[in-house]
């Protein structure tokens, strides 16, 4: 690696901060050592104790806090960290480790990643270590963040998203990725299809889902709701989110008839006494509810947990859900230096906390009700790399569905993780060698390396930590994992994982393989997949073949030959006149390429851009000279399957892809044309089956009295088309009107366009967009669209509107093209 371009990047010579501090200490009054010192250990105190009610006491972590005291030269003097309650034995340990340390962090830029892990036998040689490794690298402003890098997703994206199993053309066939075997066994009639998926038998994490005849979602509004594809009757609406000021839930795993609802709760601070940025820090949590849906009319709420940290993302398979957390050391009241004078002084309070951390600041802990916090990994199974990957804990947890309880076994490793894998029985993330934020732009990283750390379950048991391997340069994303033979395959590009142009890196392929002795070594390698060109668009693993769109908008679809694990080849390629953003994999070697294409339309003033969306089929049967063999494609169109897999909806009975796509010929002016969802058989050749609209829900009388409106500045307000609702209650927070949007008239407003009022609740009335196909479900054999407003039933053979629905959800919006 190089030298940096900056020989001291640290050095105090920072005006802004400068001005900074100077204007906050202008205005301050100063900052007990005591005051700080409290906000800190009462966060320990809640997690020690584990009162529920505890976790909403005002408390406060200080990270990116900046804290000063006045001292007598007038000078900034940094508080004392929390850590007051270590006995003599740890202050002199922590004295005898600060004074151990060189002046300044560990230089990332001079650290040569290791593919070695360290375990240890009980929590106190852990922390010895962990003390160690964090004293050693933390800055004057603690940490640093992660979300700049991160590249997990909850959702599911192309090239964040998962990444499938090479899998035997039998096995990926019987039940192709993303889709369940007929709800009854009686035919295509009754066939329920499931989330689209990449590993087959591995379910995924979504917002809505279908099961025997039945949909599952989430309202948007903190309720699973449970509708009848049938009638299209809502069975039963359930409140998921017993605190809806702190709490949201976004994605659902239904097994049977057992729900797990997976949503954030975020516990926020009062600012420390004295302190003049007024900062409020925030921790989050992840939380897991059980619902027990036996009776879909009336569903339960059997268990609900709250886990230290972020989701990652979470899996199920045969009734048992892996799920993948990460969290940071929330409670160790970092601060951030106010002058350029007072950044060794910052740096060295923050050694200390560190080295006066405990178990409890580097190990997750879960939660539930007004039980006490108890860990969410023990000791002997925390994996520490023997290079300094970032504070952050990922943990690879494991449970039961049916249970309808939380009893989880897990593994953890110290390392934030770039990327997630996640197949049967494997879990793979990538980190490298951890940089503080502040140094990315200043450093220069030209031999740059990704640690591939991998996992192993086994029913029954914890997560078994399987060994590390070390490849150059970045992953680009869960899609470029997959499983070929015995080994783990990895598609990498040269560079970091913060650089934002890739456009002449070099692609390469490499397998890594378990030796038993904790080492995944690298037995094959691919180089140079892209001719240099680094950019890479999507990736899949199909059978004996991995898909890899490389080149300018990824327009080049490059084929790997991995039929022989032994000797994987770089073999022919295909280029195409869009760029490919997602891979779906069908029979006899063929696999459908989704994607888009944009020209120019009219001159002068006229003159447009116009967006296509396409699709391929591609046979690679040859590896050496892929061809495709057809194309379809429709202008003034967009989808999301690039940004969304689960989108993508594959008929395997039928040969019939389906998908929601939007129509972006709109001129802003007028009513906007109709969505649609597209239709396109796969066998033979592409070809368009059928293009059905995503119609507007039925109209419906207003919910509320509509107010005349006679007041022209108000009608500007309001809009050409806008109405005005008076509803009786006082207490009406929202209303729902099909066709409309509304949104409460705060006390203002009212006050200055109806000072008569006599009480009531006034909402302003727009018309709605026209509905966005967020997904094509397949319920009981009937085709069903799933938008943001509707749900409404095709014809499975025709594919005509057959009925349809007021069923708004919150997370099927407007696609960004």
């Amino acid at each position: 690696m190089n030298e940096p371009v900056n020989p001291d990047p640290r050095d105090d010579d920072d005006p802004v901060l400068s001005a900074a501090g100077a204007r906050l200490r202008a205005r301050m009054s100063g900052i007990a050592p005591s005051t700080v010192e409290a906000a800190a250990l009462r966060r320990r105190s809640r997690r020690m104790t584990g009162l529920a009610a505890a976790a909403l006491v005002a408390v406060v972590a200080l990270a990116g806090v900046v804290v000063a005291q006045r001292g007598d030269d007038g000078g900034a003097e940094l508080a004392v960290p929390a850590g007051s309650d270590a006995s003599p034995q740890e202050r002199a340990s922590a004295e005898a480790l600060l004074s151990s340390l060189d002046a300044q962090p560990v230089d990332p830029t001079k650290v040569k990643l290791v593919s070695t892990v360290s375990t240890f036998a009980d929590c106190d040689a852990l922390i010895g270590d962990l003390r160690r490794v964090g004293a050693e690298h933390v800055g004057s402003r603690g940490f640093g963040g992660y979300d700049s890098v991160m590249r997990f997703e909850e959702v599911g994206y192309a090239i964040d998203g998962d990444v499938g199993v090479a899998r035997s053309a039998a096995d990926s066939m019987a039940t192709s990725p993303g889709t369940t075997a007929p709800a009854s066994g009686t035919g295509a009639d009754e066939t329920t299809l499931g989330t689209n998926v990449q590993v087959v038998g591995v379910d995924e994490l979504d917002d809505v889902k279908a099961v025997g005849k039945k949909i599952y979602d989430l309202d948007g509004k903190g309720n699973l709701r449970i509708t009848s594809s049938e009638s299209f009757e809502v069975l039963s609406t359930l409140d998921v989110t017993p605190n809806d000021d702190l709490m949201s839930v976004s994605q659902i795993l239904v097994d049977g008839d057992r729900v797990a609802v997976f949503g954030t709760e975020n516990e926020i601070s009062d600012p420390v006494e004295g302190d003049p940025s007024a900062t409020q820090s925030s921790t989050s949590y992840l939380t897991v509810t059980f619902v027990d849906a036996t009776d879909a009319s009336a569903p339960t709420i059997s268990d609900r947990v709250r886990v230290e940290g972020r989701l990652v993302s979470a899996r199920l398979v045969d009734g048992e859900i892996r799920l993948v957390t990460t969290s940071d050391m929330a409670d160790l009241g970092f601060v951030m230096p106010t002058t350029p004078t007072s950044v060794a002084k910052a740096l060295e309070q923050n050694r200390r906390s560190v080295a006066l951390s405990t178990a409890a600041d580097w190990i997750p802990d879960w939660q539930r009700g007004d039980e006490a916090a108890q860990p969410l990994v023990p000791c002997d199974r925390v994996h520490v790399p023997d290079t300094f990957a970032g504070v952050a804990m990922t943990s690879m947890v494991t449970f039961p569905i049916g249970t309808g309880t939380f009893d989880p076994t897990a593994t953890s490793i110290l390392a934030p993780g770039d990327t997630l894998y996640a197949g049967l029985d494997t879990v793979a993330i990538s980190s490298g060698v951890w940089v503080d934020p502040i140094d990315r732009d200043r450093l220069t990283f030209d031999d740059w390396q990704t640690a591939i750390h991998e996992f192993s379950f086994v029913d029954g048991e914890a997560p078994a930590y399987d060994g590390t391997g070390i490849v150059d340069g970045s992953t680009v994303g869960q899609f470029a994992f997959g499983e070929v033979g015995d080994s783990l395959s990895v598609v990498t590009t040269t560079g970091t994982p913060w650089a934002q142009d890739t456009s002449n890196n070099a692609v390469d392929l490499t397998l890594l393989t378990a030796n038993g002795d904790g080492d995944l070594t690298a037995t094959a390698t691919v180089e140079d997949l892209a001719g240099g060109k680094g950019e890479v668009a999507a990736v899949r693993y199909v059978e004996g073949r991995v898909l890899v769109s490389t080149g300018l908008f990824g327009r080049v679809v490059q084929v790997v030959d991995v039929s022989d694990p032994t000797a994987p080849r770089k073999a022919g390629n295909v280029t195409l006149p869009g760029d490919v953003t997602y891979f779906h994999p069908l029979p006899d070697d063929r696999a459908l390429l989704v994607g888009r294409r944009s020209d120019t339309v009219g001159s002068g003033d006229e003159k447009r851009s116009r967006s296509w969306v396409q699709a391929h089929l591609l046979d690679v049967s040859d590896p050496d000279a892929p061809q495709v063999v057809s194309t379809w494609e429709r202008p003034w169109s967009a989808d999301q399957v690039g940004s969304d897999h689960h989108a993508f909806t594959y008929w395997p009975d039928r040969n019939l892809a389906m998908w929601g796509i939007q129509d972006t010929q709109w001129e802003g002016s007028g009513e906007a044309p109709a969505n649609h969802a597209v239709v396109v058989g796969t066998e033979g050749s592409v070809s368009e089956v059928a293009v059905p609209v995503a119609n507007k829900p039925n109209e419906v009388p207003a919910p509320c009295p509509e107010v005349p409106i006679t007041d022209p500045e108000l009608q500007d307000m309001v809009g050409r088309n806008g109405k005005v609702l008076h509803c009786g209650d006082a207490g009406t927070k929202t209303v729902e009107w099909p066709r409309w949007q509304c949104y409460k008239v705060d006390e203002g407003t009212v006050a200055r366009y109806a000072p008569d009022d006599t009480g009531g609740t006034y909402f302003m009335c727009n018309p709605a967009g026209q509905p966005v196909v967020s997904r094509v479900l397949v319920v009981g054999g009937t085709p069903i669209l799933y938008t943001d407003q509707t749900l409404e039933a095709l014809d499975p053979q025709s594919f005509a509107s057959t009925r349809i629905a007021y069923h708004p959800s919150a997370y099927a919006g407007t696609y960004m093209y």
